[in-house]
């Protein structure tokens, strides 16, 4: 059991001793390094849990950086999860203190336990929200093999929490982290085996797209598609579980009518926004949407998953409207299109050639449904 009165008193503690922890901080420090971002954290694997990439070492003064001690132990960091935020670190033989402060003012409070030189558990107590949050580290021959928080067990909105599971080869060295419900976080991978599964979700996913519009087309009403929008928002789970959103032709028309009238006419027409939402689709193959998520994460370990999640959709799109004759499909107009969609699309500047190609995109624009560059 976790000792709340312990932490209340800890943390009442850091909030009155402010500044003898931040001077003897300071009267311990030896070196100091400047970084591009935040760096460094004491949480085992805190990079390949959050699926960040630290920050390169800056040789520029920057607002980020870490103060070591002659022993080469972190005891201070910088602005490094929270602006104008200063960490205080204390070392003791049973366990590691931080304390942070946002100018001057008490965030957080945390604990780290050792036992047999490996940290065991954390606890940290959130002064602003007055709580208790804390996990479990669990070893195999000093190798970490799972996370534990408590705090979110019997709660179902948070079963990815609950549990972090580690896999290595058989060197030691990390590969895969697995989140509660088993889903990749993390994963390295040789660049050869990430062409060869980009390539096979390339496949799979231009039949999934297809098998999305043959389940529009079997629609029993008269509704008739002008296109099928792939919305990606910038989080990345929407990048392998994207919303596939149709845009219904009579609206289409309804705009063409109102094109003199409305000075966003090319936006307005490829905007799925501007249709009904009752069609929307989802990959439903959690094989596919496991491998896709798999990839997706290995370029988010590398730093570039957004362009190259994005990259992928656009190939998919291209690929399947140079390929498919949708004339064969009911329910599709003659100048039906899939297109890759986001937030920062300008249609008015090219956006719409990476995922259609050059003859469909010249009948679209010479019936003025797309501007030409």
């Amino acid at each position: 059991m976790i000792n709340e009165e312990y932490y209340v008193k800890l943390n009442r503690d850091a909030q009155e001793q402010y500044q003898s922890y931040k001077q003897e901080a300071e009267a311990r420090v030896h070196r100091r390094e400047y970084t591009t971002s935040k760096r460094y954290d004491i949480s085992p694997y805190w990079y390949a849990r959050q699926g960040e990439i630290p920050g390169d070492i800056s040789y520029e003064v920057t607002d980020t950086y870490y103060e070591f001690d002659d022993e080469g132990r972190i005891r201070i960091l910088a602005c490094d999860d929270l602006i104008d935020g200063y960490t205080y670190v204390t070392y003791d033989e049973s366990h590691i203190t931080t304390r942070t402060y946002v100018d001057g003012e008490l965030d957080s409070v945390k604990e780290y336990l050792i036992q047999d030189g490996l940290i065991c558990r954390s606890v940290e107590y959130f002064t602003r929200f007055n709580k208790l949050e804390y996990e479990d580290y669990i070893y195999e021959s000093n190798r970490l093999v799972e996370v534990y928080q408590p705090q979110y067990e019997n709660n179902a909105l948070f079963d990815h929490l609950l549990l972090t599971y580690f896999k290595y080869d058989e060197q030691g060295i990390l590969q895969r982290v697995l989140d509660g419900t088993k889903g990749v976080i993390y994963v390295k991978m040789p660049p050869e085996e990430v062409l060869i599964l980009r390539e096979t979700v390339k496949k799979e996913l231009i039949l999934a797209v297809k098998e999305i519009i043959d389940v529009l087309c079997e629609n029993q009403s008269d509704k008739r598609y002008c296109f099928l929008s792939i919305y990606l928002h910038d989080e990345v789970d929407t990048v392998y579980s994207p919303i596939f959103d149709p845009g219904l032709q009579e609206i289409r028309e309804e705009q063409v009518e109102e094109k003199d009238e409305n000075e966003d006419y090319y936006y307005n027409i490829w905007n799925s926004g501007e249709h009904p939402g009752i069609d929307q689709q989802e990959l439903t193959n959690h094989d596919l949407i496991e491998k896709l998520r798999t990839l997706i994460m290995y370029w988010r370990s590398n730093g570039d998953w957004w362009e190259e999640g994005m990259r992928l959709w656009k190939e998919v799109a291209y690929d399947l409207n140079e390929t498919t004759n949708w004339s064969d499909y009911s329910r599709l107009t003659e100048n039906f299109v899939v297109f890759v969609e986001w937030e920062a699309m300008d249609v008015m500047n090219g956006d719409l050639q990476e995922s259609i190609p050059p003859a469909k995109l010249e009948v679209l624009q010479s019936e003025d449904l797309a501007k030409r560059i």
